[in-house]
């Protein structure tokens, strides 16, 4: 156990006062989100707000909320009635924390009102303690050091939580409430101190559907803390005040949210509501109050409707991101711990923005999809693809939606390499992704200590540099090698250049297989069936697939958006395009050990649900995954989910364990003329491309960093010179030679790489041979 988290379990023990099982003298009331001072929530703050025209809402805890701050009593009066002719639900899943802290809200609040009766206190408190005890009952929860970071058991502790702090100190339940308050207490610091392992600076690794359904009770448990302890989690842990900034970066430009990992519903809705009015309240935050005021994008009410009221700030005026300049709101973020990183252009509906995946295995609802990158411009160009699963497993969601397959990334089939469900009670096909091979992959983390005895299951990917230089360039290198299994892959590097001026992204991957002979394939997934330019002659070679042997440029369009695909490496290269009906969601292999094209098309689970499928694999497919008394199919939550229906393959043509993929990619609007593009693929060490009026990119192709390379650049216009993958701090001799006078230098530079390994200079477009050589040794970064 950490200082912190001993500090922090003693604090809470000391200032709950769960030593004995009884308080002698019980708390003061009210104290649940709100107290007589505090500076985010007070009593005389709110009852200036209630005299100002706002209102609490029309419900229970509304009404015990406009008793406390009117004295009106006749509120109060209301919510007694409910509570005494009313019982909380005892059967239900996670979402019961909802009416349960309703509930606890009320207690609190009207504990000091004459009309709530001892003996109707008795039983409103008894049936929140009975609630909490099912809660820590729950396996989730049977040993608060192992309560994960997970949607699930965030609310199930939620619910104990609020119920154990409303009936603090009251008589006839408090002897039985004490031992677990003090478990409760345990349980969310274990996962307070996960968070600082997974997203200490923001993001979520379930995605973001299930990130809302987790920071919504998180943030209310570290309100209740504060206002009935002292301790204050959020000025401790960086996920609180992350949580407002994580929605500048994960919502696109159309206002629906990042799609990596398990999204059944990517848009905004009531529950985000609780985590932007939470941002606001506490932080002060003004694009939070622009998502919530302006966007249009988050519906009213907020699912927990008092909390509009009780965190409303009028002095927190909203403001529209898109109105910010790049030293005011930066276009790049990356999130440590997930180490998600999001590239934009600005927050205008025609703005750009680009995520990259390349972190560690945290939690069930994570993809296997290390490496992988997402684009939207005026519509989805590269997109996660797959749909929302009816009932978490389906045969979509095992042999397709959270495959690597389904993802924008890298293939490597070894055939006979083995993929299962679950506790290995089903054997999955064989996608030619990354592993999957332990029961972990249906679980999360549980603590830092779990972490640390598990890593090497875990820890699959993590961005190695991140060196962005706003208006310029941004350059990013993930290691992805240990999402495979290493009986197959010994190198999976890629490397991003993104130019935002010019919006054209630059993806390099350094691949090597264990066996020449395992197939790569470097893929990217789109909406509409893609156009090819140059190449051979198409060639269909089934399964939805269509061969182009060297083509040089694929488009996909989506929307007004348009992406252009230059394929530069490898040189001899087949590119194939694959999709339509039947063939969406196609997988490569079997389940048997069969080679490549042994698999077959996954289609979508029913969105209406229905009876279990007629095919009796499928069917037991189902049947092993829920039971043989499952009798039907429930209807899905994929309304507004893009699923995707095309895909394009690009593959070495000769067989061999190291190969260099290197794709730029230009992104636009439908029908604009295109960018001039030089490519630049017979290097030494170096390969890369010419952007027209932007900028001349070389990215080192090597397994490690470059310490000599050549490349011959064309006579084409840029304003600037950017080198990837030199030794960080080392110096270069930079030089041009002349076609005209071979040997003969005519620009030179002495120059030194940054931290990433990168080195940017002003270009002017000059043609002939450019060589690097490292001349000085790295030296220490200044700080």
């Amino acid at each position: 156990m950490s200082a912190r988290r001993v500090a922090a379990v003693l604090a809470a023990t000391f200032v709950l006062g769960v030593v004995t099982p009884a308080r002698a003298d019980p708390p003061a009331r009210p104290r649940l989100l709100l107290a007589t001072r505090d500076p985010f929530s007070g009593l005389p703050a709110l009852k200036a707000r209630y005299a100002s025209g706002a209102r609490p809402s029309d419900d229970l805890p509304g009404w015990a909320l406009s008793y406390l701050v009117s004295g009106d009593e006749s509120f109060a009066r209301r919510a007694v009635e409910q509570l005494r002719t009313t019982h909380l639900p005892t059967k239900g899943g996670s979402n019961l924390y909802v009416p349960y802290l309703n509930w606890s809200l009320a207690f609190d609040w009207l504990y000091g009102f004459r009309g709530f009766d001892a003996a109707l206190k008795d039983r409103v408190a008894g049936e929140l303690v009975d609630g909490a005890q099912r809660m820590l009952a729950l396996q989730s929860l049977a040993n608060p050091d192992q309560a994960s970071y997970h949607n699930h058991t965030v609310r199930e502790l939620a619910l104990a939580v609020f119920a154990l702090a409303a009936v603090d100190g009251h008589p006839s339940v408090e002897a039985r409430a004490a031992p677990m308050r003090e478990k409760t207490a345990r349980a969310l610091d274990n996962i307070l101190e996960t968070t600082d392992l997974v997203n200490p600076e923001g993001g979520y690794h379930e995605s973001m559907d299930y990130m809302r359904i987790t920071w919504a009770p998180l943030a209310l448990m570290a309100e209740l803390r504060r206002t009935t302890t002292g301790d204050d989690p959020a000025r401790r842990f960086g996920v609180f005040r992350s949580m407002g900034p994580t929605y500048l970066y994960k919502v696109l430009p159309d206002g629906s949210t990042a799609r990596d990992d398990d999204n059944e519903f990517p848009h905004l809705d009531a529950v985000d509501g609780v985590v932007l009015g939470y941002a606001v309240h506490r932080f002060k935050d003004p694009f939070a109050a622009w998502f919530l005021q302006k966007s249009g994008w988050v519906p009213a009410p907020s699912r927990i409707p008092v909390l509009e009221f009780l965190w409303q700030d009028d002095t927190v005026a909203p403001r529209d991101p898109a109105s910010t300049t790049a030293a005011e709101l930066p276009r790049e973020k990356r999130f440590p711990g997930i180490d998600h990183v999001v590239l934009r252009d600005g927050w205008g509906p025609d703005a750009t923005w680009i995520e990259f995946s390349c972190g560690p295995y945290f939690a069930k609802h994570d993809h296997l999809d290390t490496n992988q990158f997402q684009i939207y411009h005026r519509g989805n160009l590269a997109l996660d693809t797959g749909a929302d699963y009816t009932e978490t497993e389906s045969p979509h969601y095992l042999g397709y939606y959270r495959r690597t397959v389904a993802h924008n990334t890298m293939l490597v089939y070894q055939p006979g390499e083995t993929f299962f469900w679950g506790e290995n009670k089903w054997t999955a096909v064989n996608d030619g992704g990354q592993r999957m091979d332990s029961s972990r992959f249906w679980n999360s983390v549980r603590s830092l200590q779990d972490w640390r005895h598990t890593r090497d299951l875990w820890d699959r990917g993590h961005v190695e540099a991140f060196d962005p230089v706003p208006g310029r360039y941004t350059y990013v290198r993930g290691d992805g090698t240990g999402a495979y299994h290493p009986s197959k892959v010994d190198r999976f590097i890629r490397d991003l250049a993104w130019l935002p001026h010019a919006r054209v992204l630059f993806v390099l991957d350094r691949v090597r297989s264990t066996d020449p002979s395992y197939r790569k394939a470097w893929l990217l997934h789109g909406v509409s069936e893609p156009k090819v330019e140059g190449g051979t002659a198409a060639r269909a070679i089934g399964q939805g697939g269509t061969a182009y042997g060297e083509a040089r440029v694929v488009t996909f369009e989506d929307g007004q958006g348009r992406l252009r695909v230059h394929s530069v490496l490898p040189l001899e290269r087949d590119v194939i395009t694959r999709g339509g009906p039947g063939w969406e969601f196609w997988t490569p292999g079997d389940q048997y050990g069969g080679t490549w094209g042994s698999g077959q098309n996954w289609p979508l689970d029913p969105a209406e649900g229905g009876p279990l499928p007629e095919d009796p694999y499928l069917k037991k497919m189902w049947l092993t995954f829920w039971g043989d008394d499952m009798q039907k199919l429930s209807p899905s939550n994929r309304r507004s989910v893009v699923p995707g229906s095309w895909r394009v393959e690009v593959s070495p043509k000769a067989a061999a364990r190291d190969d260099v993929f290197l794709s730029v990619l230009e992104i636009g609007d439908r029908g604009a003329a295109p960018f001039r593009i030089d490519p630049i693929a017979e290097g030494k060490g170096l390969a890369g491309a010419v952007v027209a009026g932007e900028a001349a990119v070389l990215l080192a192709t090597g397994p490690t960093p470059i310490a000599e390379g050549e490349a011959t650049l064309p006579d084409t216009p840029s304003a600037f010179l950017l080198l990837t993958g030199l030794v960080p701090r080392a110096t270069y001799d930079v030089q041009l030679t002349s076609a005209f006078a071979p040997g003969v230098p005519v620009w030179r530079l002495e120059a030194q790489a940054n931290d990433a390994g990168v080195l940017e200079t002003p270009w002017n477009g000059k043609d002939g041979r450019l060589r690097i050589r490292k001349v000085g040794t790295a030296t220490r970064s200044q700080p």
